[in-house]
């Protein structure tokens, strides 16, 4: 890991236990949601970083997302 708390892909699906095609499902998701896309860095063409912090932040929003699919529709409320 970088200083920086900065990571590679390799790196987030070792320590997470993933997929490269579910962290590539879960980039892709992250990237179109503009609270958490500052999340993956992008160094031109061949480089991909990811910010594990922001990484985690969106972890938790899909999660309680998820959440609130679950519940019943009587039940829903939005935090």
């Amino acid at each position: 890991m970088m200083a920086n708390g900065w990571k590679t892909p390799e790196e987030i699906c070792q320590d997470y236990h993933i997929t490269m095609a579910t962290f590539y499902n879960r980039r892709d998701e992250c990237l179109s949601n503009p609270d958490y896309r500052d999340a993956v860095i992008r160094d031109g063409g061949k480089r991909t970083y990811v910010d594990e912090n922001l990484w985690q932040k969106f972890l938790r929003y899909r999660s309680e997302q998820y959440r609130i699919r679950q519940l019943d529709p009587h039940l829903r409320e939005v935090r």
